[in-house]
């Protein structure tokens, strides 16, 4: 429904009448409109957690990081046309007050304190700071790029390209010297991509789809 007709036509009683159910189950088992679009955001993040899991092992943690935000984008890339709308009325329905941004960005904050948690305990990364927190501010810099992709000011590979700069300017202060060079490396080939003054969809494109990493 929300690829076919929009946000617009996902009514309460549309939705009933194309699940076989009465409005009153409907509510009943979701409650208004906005738990059902929290719910296809949180199927959405459990999808991507599952790729997590077969893509990018925990063997290698600073990859692992890499994969949270290029899965997630790869996700949201692959169906946009659902995306899109969903991820828009997301940002204006699900009220902080009500916790549910707040619920998204625990989430998705998560997956990235895992990874560095690893990366830590193996010496990669210093144990400086709090993963969990460090994860909540790589998820503002995805969250940045996110919103500019969303209102038309980045394609795909540029949001890729700043969340994946967010992530390596976030992980390079607690660098150990045994990662450092790769995630200057990154930096130096993502910074060139963002600032280049011609129109770098074609480079960022192939860099997307050959999915490279920090070596």
């Amino acid at each position: 429904m929300i690829t076919q007709h929009g946000m617009a036509r996902l009514t309460m009683r549309a939705l009933a009448r194309e699940a076989g159910l009465s409005v009153t189950t409907l509510y009943n088992l979701f409650g208004a409109r906005e738990e059902i679009v929290a719910a296809l955001v949180d199927d959405a993040i459990d999808h991507m957690d599952e790729a997590l899991v077969r893509e990018a092992p925990l063997d290698d943690p600073i990859e692992r990081c890499r994969a949270v935000v290029t899965v997630s984008i790869r996700s949201i890339h692959e169906d946009e046309a659902m995306f899109r709308p969903l991820m828009s009325a997301n940002s204006r329905e699900l009220s902080p007050a009500r916790g549910r941004s707040r619920h998204v960005s625990r989430r998705a904050a998560g997956m990235q304190a895992v990874a560095i948690e690893e990366a830590m305990s193996m010496g990669l990364l210093k144990p400086l700071v709090d993963p969990l927190a460090l994860g909540r501010q790589i998820y503002h810099g995805w969250e940045h790029a996110f919103f500019q992709w969303l209102s038309g000011r980045l394609d795909v590979a540029g949001f890729e390209a700043r969340a994946l700069y967010g992530l390596y300017i976030a992980l390079l202060g607690i660098a150990n010297e045994s990662v450092r060079p790769g995630i200057e490396l990154e930096l130096g080939r993502l910074e060139a991509l963002l600032t280049s003054t011609s129109p770098s969809k074609t480079a960022a494109t192939s860099a997307l789809t050959r999915g490279e990493r920090v070596r």
